[in-house]
């Protein structure tokens, strides 16, 4: 059971004024009674009714699978005709109420053993049938305030999470409560360990009512307060669609897993060949699939919506029946696959719940009519409850008889009811996928979160992120959340980003940049870019242009409008990058009116990234006269781009950066190789000579004799713009002598370049 926050006294429920809505600070404050109500109240629960033991008491007292199924009834319906009285007696006064008559109606249990010495067998069945309709009774009643009231007081905002850390210490006291049912089911007490069983969760029982009504808020309902609650508005609810196609997908699904909660625990002692102690432990496996991913599943529906979260669940629950028949039986394996199967029954569950839940409090359900909402949904839920139960138990019954292999499949009296708990969830599926949902994420996006890059590594971070102590160890987290490309750490870097600290949110840029492309990342960097922090907008537009997304290009060509040539410059260069060829008239006006060095290297680079070839007069002219060796390598590489692939040209400047003597040596002698005895002698003595010269280090003989090969070159055979740049670099050589490195690699890389264009020319 959920529920928390603060507390609301009996005066304040009896006052003539209407209690003003509770803040989220209040439900805040003391929110741990819902948490103390649950981890009790789970005591009581699997000891009692709603564990795997309670089925085995009832075949103990020779109730048939019809019986055991229609045991729990519809009692749920009578929230459609309690639901106005509840509200106006207040939602919190009827749950503390009736959930303590819930633990005397049980009390009745513990004389089982007597009514059976004294009046018989027969007798035993309709004690019990009648002390469970008084449970099922009083719990409906209860439960009817209790939906209302916590759509009250848990906050929508940390709902899922909220629901999560519920479940996990619902989870704990279970796995305590698991282990105490097992060891008293294998004493040799007969009846009398049931009744042990019983007397325990009355104990926990009674902690619950009391934790319960320290919880705040359900105050009675005014005629003042919001629209009157009446029976003719309860079935005005149905006008509303999306809730109708929730509450029959929902009714689906419920109708699938209600039998497998009271009959999977017979199958594993009738058909698997487990014990009844083994059946109670294998709760196990379902409480630490639970506990391992209620935490994740409850911050992912905050963060993703309830809708994906929900689906897996039914998802996942959809495939387990399949497991079930296809397990083996009765052999030493049969226990550790059971553990297994049941782990993941335990996550497909809890998917479930968190999911479908959330979903119903935050997306369905509006806040002034929750009462008519959630008194139909809990009848729906009843109803359904009832139905699966009763259906389930007729099914065993029907297939009383069934035994055979077909295939590899063992046929048994619950092969039909796997078979059927299958279509159901699938139809289930099926009707709750065009729910509308409480989030713009789909179950394939979510889906696709843990599929790219490092979900593990990422959820890691996120955790030191949050729990990061000071300004070094934030910075620190921030660049390894970008490094694992993970997109869950998007929300973390989106806070990084705005993070009062000015060097986490540099740090944050560069991480961002790491990304795949993400449109919350793109809008905010272009926030950024477009504000007035400068050292963080140069980083903007690069980190835009190397995401290198097609919806930064506005932020990006508004950049290039900047007052601040920094800013230009940067956007210019990631635009080149992402290769938007409509700026390059632009960049040619620019270039003609612009006296900015930087801006004018900027401009040029871009264009010759871009392949303009009418910037090859340009860059040579700025390249002439740059002094800054790296902003000359980048304009000789931005020319070599025009004759095309960059690759050759960077690879020769690596070689040149150790020897360049040999570099270009090595390159020319190949560009040697690769002529045939077709060409002039004086070409190809040319080029042996300048390799030699080179090899020697003699650059100003390599220079001259390089100017010369570059002459003799037919100009006529070469396209346009290689043909220009062979020129400049001839005209610049024979103007520099030996000096500039630019251009006798830019030189040797076009010999590369020009080669196949030589050999067509010339007769093999």
């Amino acid at each position: 059971m959920m529920s928390p926050a603060q507390n609301t006294n009996s005066a304040e429920e009896a006052s003539p004024e209407p209690r003003p809505e509770l803040t989220n600070a209040e439900k805040l404050e003391r929110i741990h009674w819902n948490t103390a109500l649950s981890g009790i109240n789970t005591v009581f629960a699997q000891l009692t009714y709603f564990g795997s033991a309670f089925p085995l008491f009832l075949a103990e007292l020779n109730f048939t699978n019809t019986e055991i199924g229609i045991l729990f009834p519809f009692a749920a319906l009578v929230a459609l005709f309690i639901a106005p009285v509840v509200a106006r007696w207040g939602h919190k006064r009827t749950f503390v109420t009736f959930f303590g008559f819930r633990k005397i109606a049980t009390a009745f249990l513990l004389l089982v053993p007597w009514v059976q010495d004294q009046y018989g067998t027969q007798a035993v069945l309709i004690y019990v049938t009648v002390v469970i309709l008084g449970f099922s009774l009083v719990r409906a009643i209860a439960e009817t305030g209790y939906y209302p009231w916590a759509h009250e007081f848990i906050p929508n905002s940390i709902r899922g999470k909220y629901t999560a850390i519920n479940d996990i210490v619902s989870r704990l006291t279970s796995v305590a409560a698991i282990l105490l049912a097992g060891y008293l089911l294998a004493l040799p007490l007969g009846l009398n360990r049931y009744m042990l069983l019983f007397a325990i969760a009355l104990v926990f029982g009674g902690g619950a009512v009391w934790a319960a009504s320290h919880i705040p808020g359900g105050a009675p309902r005014k005629e003042s307060d919001g629209e009157k609650v009446s029976y003719r508005s309860l079935l005005t609810v149905l006008k509303d669609g999306n809730f109708a196609l929730y509450l029959v997908g929902f009714g689906l699904v419920s109708l699938a897993a209600g039998p497998i909660g009271s009959f999977l625990p017979l199958f594993m002692k009738r058909e698997v060949g487990l014990n009844e102690s083994e059946v109670v432990l294998l709760q196990l496996g379902a409480m630490i699939g639970g506990l391992a991913a209620t935490y994740l599943l409850g911050w992912a529906a905050d963060r993703y919506g309830s809708k994906p979260v929900m689906l897996l669940g039914i998802a996942i629950k959809a495939v387990l029946p399949l497991t079930w028949l296809f397990m083996p039986r009765f052999s030493s394996l049969s226990l550790p696959i059971a553990m297994v199967i049941s782990v993941f029954n335990g996550i497909a569950d809890i998917a479930f719940v968190i999911g479908s839940a959330r979903l119903l409090y935050v997306g369905l359900v509006p806040a002034e009519k929750k009462t008519q909402y959630m008194a139909l949904y809990y009848a729906a839920a009843g109803l359904v409850g009832g139905v699966s139960q009763v259906l389930g138990g007729y099914v065993l019954d029907a297939a009383a008889g069934l035994s055979g292999q077909f295939l590899f499949l063992t046929l048994d009296p619950f092969t039909p009811l796997f078979i059927g708990v299958i279509l159901l969830t699938l139809a289930g599926l099926f009707l709750l996928r065009p729910v509308r949902a409480d989030s713009r994420f789909s179950f394939g996006e979510v889906a696709g979160l843990f599929t790219h890059g490092n979900p593990i590594l990422a959820l890691e971070y996120m955790v030191r992120y949050y729990r990061s102590r000071d300004e070094r160890s934030t910075i620190v987290m921030t660049e390894r959340m970008g490094q694992t490309k993970s997109p869950l750490t998007v929300d973390e870097l989106l806070e990084a980003l705005r993070d009062p600290r000015f060097n986490v949110r540099f740090e944050a840029m560069i991480a961002v940049a790491r990304m795949d492309p993400d449109s919350r990342l793109i809008e905010a960097l272009s926030r950024v870019l477009a504000g007035t922090e400068l050292s963080l907008s140069t980083i903007a537009a690069w980190a835009l242009g190397r995401m290198g997304d097609a919806r930064a290009l506005p932020a990006l060509r508004e950049g290039l409008n900047s007052d601040y040539r920094s800013i230009r410059a940067h956007c210019a260069r990631a635009l080149g990058a992402m290769h938007d060829s409509t700026i390059v008239p632009l960049l040619l006006q620019r270039l003609t009116t612009e006296d900015d060095t930087g801006l004018r290297i900027a401009y040029a680079c871009v264009l010759g990234q871009l392949g303009s070839p009418v910037a090859i007069e340009t860059l040579f002219e700025i390249l002439n006269a740059t002094d800054n060796e790296g902003a000359r390598m980048e304009l000789a590489l931005s020319i070599a781009r025009l004759a095309g692939d960059e690759q050759p040209f960077i690879r020769l400047w690596r070689q040149a950066s150790l020897d360049p003597g040999t570099a270009v040596s090595q390159a020319i002698s190949s560009f040697r190789k690769k002529l045939n005895n077709s060409f002039p002698g004086d070409l190809i003595t040319a080029a042996d000579n300048c390799a030699g010269a080179f090899a020697r280090d003699d650059f100003a003989t390599g220079s001259a004799l390089l100017c010369q090969l570059l002459s003799q070159l037919p100009a006529d055979s070469l396209p346009e713009v290689e043909a220009s740049i062979i020129a400049h670099c001839a005209q610049e050589l024979e103007d520099f002598g030996p000096g500039p490195l630019e251009y006798i690699m830019l030189a040797t890389h076009l010999l590369q370049i020009v080669l196949p264009h030589l050999t067509k020319t010339q007769p093999s």
